[in-house]
């Protein structure tokens, strides 16, 4: 009776580990040529990405799913992509990062908008962050890509 009620023990403390170490993904580390390092966080992660230089008040879709989301330190530069498919319309997409980029003083961004792209390039004078974000719908015209790249000079 003991032996039995242990392996169940054991049992059920395995499940468990296993149920709760694979809602946890620490980012990967990876070395570059020059000796600065990339952290690259999986994209089953959150909707979310963790990283120093995306504002926590940066607008992502709630059925947003993340492709990419990498941070890399060269150069004394951070760099952050996002890239991630959402359902939103281009249009709906536009006039959530045109107010966006309108809150956080980005006025001179440039922004090009029609039904196949959607484009804002510009810096943060708060921050400096120089700002990059594209968007297109995919070949089967159901989802939209949108990329985002922001550039911090230190």
């Amino acid at each position: 009776m003991r032996k039995s009620w242990s392996v169940g023990m054991i049992g059920v403390l395995l499940v468990f580990v296993v149920g709760t170490s694979s809602s946890f993904v620490a980012p990967a580390f990876a070395a570059t040529e020059n000796g600065s390092y990339t952290v690259v966080t999986p994209d089953i992660l959150t909707k979310r990405p963790t990283t120093d230089i995306l504002p926590a008040d940066f607008p992502i879709p709630d059925d947003a799913v993340i492709d990419t989301s990498q941070q890399t330190y060269i150069d004394g530069q951070q760099n952050m992509v996002l890239v991630f498919h959402t359902k939103s319309s281009m249009e709906t997409l536009a006039k959530t990062y045109n107010e966006y980029f309108r809150i956080i003083n980005m006025d001179q961004a440039i922004q090009t908008l029609n039904e196949q792209q959607l484009s804002v390039k510009g810096t943060d004078p708060a921050t400096t962050q120089q700002w990059s974000l594209t968007g297109a719908p995919t070949a089967s015209k159901d989802t939209v890509e949108v990329t985002v790249q922001v550039v911090k000079v230190q």
